[in-house]
């Protein structure tokens, strides 16, 4: 399986012919995260023989290739789902290939012409000329495929092999490469559609409304060395941290993150909205609580004169990639929720009724007279008074467990307001620093989740449509972490439980 990895000695500048090789060479193991093998089974039939091959590859080469190695991966993974690829790729399907071409080209000199009216002789040449052509075309996207050239390289043709990855005709983009985002702030400011009855009736209305507020970016490069990076400190975090954060990481979402980052804080009110609520609605409650902090803040990160010094760059960054995956994670709740675990009816009741709730409060702020003159300062304003009106409305352990049945905008809030005070007394610098690695921590831990919770066929699904990001980075993920996951059981860890008392 990975002889053809130990070739690949350079990982520093590597080619895409190297990186196909990397790709092709772990491909068993994404085959295993796809059907659902559990994790002791993966280390027993993989990591004996090639634990040395395993272990390398993604934490030598950049995030950007490492990226590029999954999207080659998610590429074989559809062949073979979805394509003829398994027999294509045989004697067999060759011979087959080359029969029906020369069929066709037998076939298309036309004999006795004159025994034919011209009608059906064009029909007969035109079907002919365009079967043709579909052959010649099937021909050259199978010469040009990952796996002719995997299957060159094996059969030592690598000059062939370089050859044709160099051309530009085989520099296709094999992903989008975007990333949904949905804020659901702006959602709430939402302007009506026309012809809105012919909508309704039709019942499309809500899920156009959701696609106006949805963009799709491309993924920054930024990103995605945040992402590997993250991935590995996340992996070390469990290595070194105690058996109960171990554990925790596993059941929980952002518990890990929360005790490294606050670790001196008593506020449980954090913890329990990360963990202990159903996971739509702590996407909602940390997507509003992100939004209100990112703004809050948007002075002291962009203002380079009231920036303390170079170190709180690192809190620069987190603020901006919280943002990316905050409002991602809200684009799959919003507009593809098949690919989070299944909320219920609860899920549409949380998410209609804090939408209702935040249009009421918006229009609200427009009476009062918001200034209308850069974009940016219409959120800022928007977001305090929104912070301000609801950061003290829940006081209370009851009234949390209450208001979870229905809008999560003030929860949102009430989170935003103990982030923000959970480190009071520190100065401002470091206070910011942690805030941001505790919230970037979470929202990581968040995305780990749902590519975790979702199972290999559902993942799978996905490449029908061209491929979800949350698909990427989950691959991506449990190859940057496979060799170091002890064999935990799920179901043990999905019991365990964080046992102290709340206090808002």
């Amino acid at each position: 399986m990975f002889e053809s990895i130990s070739d690949v000695q350079d990982y520093s500048n590597i080619s895409d012919d190297k990186l196909l090789q990397v790709s092709y060479g772990m491909l068993k193991m994404a085959k295993c995260l796809f059907v659902g093998v559990p994790i002791t089974a993966r280390e027993t039939s993989i990591l004996p023989n090639h634990q040395e091959a395993t272990s390398n590859p993604l934490k030598k080469i950049y995030p950007k290739d490492a990226f590029k190695v999954t999207e080659m991966q998610l590429g074989f993974m559809y062949d073979l789902l979805y394509t003829k690829a398994l027999v294509s790729y045989t004697p067999c399907g060759v011979v087959l290939r080359l029969s029906s071409f020369l069929l066709t080209s037998i076939v298309l000199p036309p004999h006795n012409v004159h025994k034919y009216s011209k009608v059906d002789l064009c029909i007969t040449l035109s079907l002919l000329v365009a079967a043709m052509v579909l052959e010649i075309y099937a021909a050259l996207a199978f010469l040009f495929s990952d796996r002719t050239l995997v299957w060159m390289r094996k059969h030592n043709f690598p000059s062939i092999s370089r050859y044709i990855t160099s051309l530009p005709i085989h520099r296709n983009h094999r992903w989008s490469n975007n990333m949904g985002q949905f804020n659901l702030l702006s959602y709430f400011n939402e302007k009506p559609m026309g012809f809105r009855g012919i909508l309704e009736l039709l019942k499309i209305n809500e899920k156009l409304e959701k696609q106006r507020y949805a963009t799709y970016p491309q993924v920054p490069e930024d990103l995605k060395e945040w992402l590997v990076m993250h991935s590995i400190k996340f992996r070390d975090m469990l290595k070194k941290g105690p058996e109960d954060v171990k554990l925790m990481s596993r059941s929980a979402r952002g518990a890990a993150s929360l005790e490294s980052f606050l670790p001196n804080s008593d506020d449980q009110t954090i913890l329990f909205m990360s963990c202990f609520t159903e996971f739509h609605q702590t996407i909602i409650i940390w997507h509003i609580a992100t939004e209100l902090c990112y703004h809050l803040d948007h002075d002291y990160f962009t203002q380079k004169e009231i920036r303390p010094s170079s170190s709180a760059e690192t809190a620069v960054l987190n603020w901006k990639m919280s943002k990316r995956i905050s409002r991602y994670m809200m684009y799959l709740l919003a507009i593809s929720p098949e690919t989070l675990p299944s909320s219920g009816e609860i899920g549409h009741v949380n998410f209609n009724r804090t939408c209702e709730e935040g249009r009421i409060e918006i229009a609200s702020f427009d009476k009062v007279g918001i200034q209308r003159e850069r974009k940016h300062k219409i959120k800022i304003e928007a977001s305090k008074r929104l912070y301000e009106q609801h950061k003290d409305s829940i006081t209370e352990k009851s009234q949390i467990l209450k208001q979870l049945n229905g809008s999560l905008l003030s929860l949102g809030c009430v989170l935003a307001k103990h982030l923000i005070e959970s480190m009071r007394e520190k100065p401002e610098e470091e206070r910011m620093e942690r805030k941001w690695n505790a919230i970037a921590g979470c929202l990581f831990e968040f995305l780990v989740y749902a590519g975790r919770q979702s199972s290999g066929n559902q993942h799978a699904q996905q490449l029908r449509q061209g491929g979800e990001f949350l698909t990427h980075f989950w691959l991506l993920f449990e190859e940057l972490t496979f060799l170091d996951y002890s064999p935990a059981s799920p179901t043990t860890t999905r019991r365990y439980r964080w046992r102290h008392s709340i206090h808002v």
